[in-house]
This record gives structure tokens, C-alpha cells and sequence, in this order.
């Protein structure tokens, strides 16, 4: 097996593990901190039950921080064997993943985190051919679709009606961006690991992201107003991104174990959001800062944008020249109505979420 080896410090609960005889050890990287929701809620843990379930088979070296990459360098890494495995964030890597990107892109629309989770887990897997055919281009299998908390705007000042929000710089990708200029703002598209030096340098004002950001990224370190009401959320996080050659060398045993934890994966962190989230609400309000909700008008304006986005994605689908564009969209579009139903079913319950996640969609591949 031809493997780059890696001379850097890994997670300490990891690095800590020796591995057995015959084990063969791997690579996850991620950009985000080892303290982020999905690392320490999500992947770290995820690694410890690879190592455990395969008898030390697989043990894992994890990298954090952008120590192996950023996010627009995680899928190429990944790809080309500098990385066993990594998360990767698709909208920062559109041209590389175009039907992917296009669907995770209607940021607006998810205002259920877990139910979009599921629906893009089942979606990217069974439903996507072409999708499937992006991750082969690029040397990838990739699984483990998962969501962050709701979008919330947060501020530097207090901004919470449509003539404050006018002519702010407010960070925001994919079809928030068409949002957020549609609403008077101008969109700033910089990825999560760039936005705190952005606040800090005046290049935006506001950023649209899980309340968890707060501490997560140290927005609150200038932050002074968050507003409760959701803007939706993010549900592109391909948590899960492997070499395709290492994948096929890992056997079927090795492949059933990955699979089998995925839907755990996905669970961990969106259940994480929440409660961190809500944790971040508390500090920020103990540092000075305010909490507010949208005004009448505001609110108007984004329930239009919402009821229009499907629509608005088939039609940038189609201009960016993806021919089936508005078939993956109804897909998609007709999936989330179907989590949105399993969500009524499942509540606040985490086991049958796996178990809903488990038997609509890994079950099945």
C-alpha cells in the first residue's frame, strides 16, 4: 500500500493510542479547531469507534486546524492520498462538486437541521447519480452528509430590521448570498475559517452561521447582536470524504464498519448544535450582548425568499449548466418533505433518528 507518511502532532486522545500488530494507520484532516462541534462532537469520536470496532485494525491519526489543509484544499488532499480521509465543506469546492453544491447551496430552505441532514444523506447516496459520479472524478467516496445548527445573523452592532441590515457586509454563501442581496445587504463570500479575521478587519459586519459560532469561532469576540430567528441552515458537510484507493484496500469488513457508524456520525453532531448554541446565546448576553428577533418586514421578506428558493436553485442550476437541474431539485425538494415526516415522528429522540437514518439510507447501499 503506497502511503504518505506524516511527521505532526494529532489529536491527543488519538495520538495517544499505540497501534496493534498489523494495524494499519490513517489520516483524517480537518480545518476546523479540535474544540469545533464537529470535531469533538462528531469525528473524534467517530475515529475511536473505527480503532475499537475493527480491533485496531484501523487506527487513526486526526489533524486539525487546517494542519493538512483548508477548506478548499481538504477534497484535492483527500483525492490524492495527502489525506486517508477528511471533512469537506462543498460549497467552497463547487466547480468540483456542481450537483452537490447546487442542492446544499439552499441554505435558506433548512429550517430543520436534522431533517435536512437526512434528507442529504439519502439524496447524495440512492438519488444522485451524478452526484456519485462527482465523488469518482475526484477519487473520493464520501458519506456521512451532516448539518449545522440553524443560521442566525450575528452582528457586530445591533441589526435586526430591514433599513440596519441595508448596505451591511454580511458573510454568506451559496443561495444565503442571493438572501442577503436581495434584502439590501452586500454578501461577502469567505469561508468559516476566514471570518474572524474578516470581523476583526472591517471586511464584513455580520455573518450568517449557527449560534454556536459565537465561541466556536470567536465571533463573540466582536459580536454585540445575534437575532433568534432562523435563517435556515447548512447541510453540505460531507463529514465523511475518503481516498477511493484506500477505501478499496480497507476490505469489505473494514468498509461495513465505516458505514455502519455513519449515521452516529451525523446524529452526534447535529444533536451537538443545540445545546452549544444555546451555551453560546448565554455568554454572548453575559459579555453585553442582545438578543433580538426579526422585524415584520424583515420577517416577510424571508419567508418569500424561502417559498421561492427551489425555484431560484433550478434556474442558477440551469444558467451554471447543469442540464438536470431541475430534476435534482424536485428530488431533493420531495426528500425533505419525507425527513420533514420522519422528524414529526422521531421529536427530540437521537436513537430513533439513527435508526430512521440507518434503515432509509446505509441500510440501502
Amino acid at each position: 500500500m503506497k502511503r504518505i507518511m506524516l511527521s505532526m502532532t494529532a489529536a491527543a486522545a488519538l495520538a495517544a493510542a499505540a497501534p496493534q500488530a498489523g494495524a494499519e494507520e490513517y489520516t483524517f484532516g480537518t480545518y476546523v479547531s479540535p474544540t469545533s462541534t464537529t470535531f469533538r462532537a462528531g469525528s473524534e469520536p467517530l475515529l475511536q469507534r473505527l480503532e475499537e470496532q475493527s480491533n485496531g485494525e484501523m487506527t487513526w491519526e486526526a489533524f486539525t486546524g487546517g494542519a493538512m489543509g483548508g477548506p478548499k484544499e481538504l477534497l484535492g488532499n483527500a483525492g490524492s492520498g495527502v489525506l486517508d480521509a477528511s471533512g469537506v465543506v462543498d460549497i467552497y469546492v463547487k466547480a468540483s462538486l456542481p450537483h452537490s453544491s447546487l442542492v446544499s447551496g439552499m441554505l435558506i430552505v433548512g429550517e430543520d437541521p436534522a431533517a435536512m441532514a437526512g434528507a442529504m444523506n439519502e439524496f447524495q447516496l440512492l438519488n444522485c447519480p451524478a452526484c456519485l459520479e462527482d465523488h469518482e472524478k475526484n477519487n473520493v467516496v464520501a458519506m456521512g452528509f451532516s448539518s449545522t445548527g440553524t443560521y442566525h445573523l450575528i452582528c457586530k452592532d445591533e441589526v435586526h430590521t430591514m433599513d440596519q441590515l441595508k448596505g451591511k457586509k454580511v458573510r454568506a454563501v451559496g443561495g444565503m448570498g442571493r438572501a442577503m442581496q436581495s434584502l439590501g445587504a452586500t454578501a461577502v463570500s469567505i469561508t468559516t475559517a476566514e471570518m474572524y479575521e474578516a470581523m476583526q478587519r472591517g471586511q464584513m459586519d455580520c455573518a450568517t452561521g449557527s449560534a454556536a459560532w459565537l465561541d466556536t469561532y470567536n465571533l463573540k469576540d466582536f459580536s454585540r447582536s445575534i437575532v433568534s430567528d432562523s435563517l435556515g441552515s447548512y447541510f453540505g458537510i460531507m463529514s465523511w470524504v475518503m481516498n477511493k484507493d484506500v477505501w478499496d484496500e480497507i476490505g469489505e469488513a473494514n468498509q461495513q464498519i465505516i458505514k455502519d457508524n455513519m449515521a452516529e456520525l451525523v446524529a452526534d453532531i447535529v444533536w451537538a448544535y443545540g445545546p452549544e448554541g444555546e451555551e453560546a446565546l448565554k455568554n454572548l448576553e453575559a459579555a453585553g450582548g442582545a438578543v433580538y428577533s426579526f422585524d415584520d418586514a424583515l420577517k416577510a421578506e424571508i419567508a418569500r425568499l424561502r417559498a421561492e428558493e427551489y425555484e431560484t436553485t433550478i434556474g442558477v442550476g440551469k444558467e451554471s449548466g447543469i442540464e438536470n437541474a431541475e430534476e435534482l431539485v424536485r428530488t431533493f425538494e420531495k426528500l425533505v418533505d419525507k425527513w420533514n415526516g420522519i422528524m414529526a415522528e422521531v421529536g427530540d429522540d437521537k436513537a430513533a433518528y439513527i435508526e430512521a437514518l440507518q434503515r432509509e439510507v446505509y441500510d440501502k447501499i
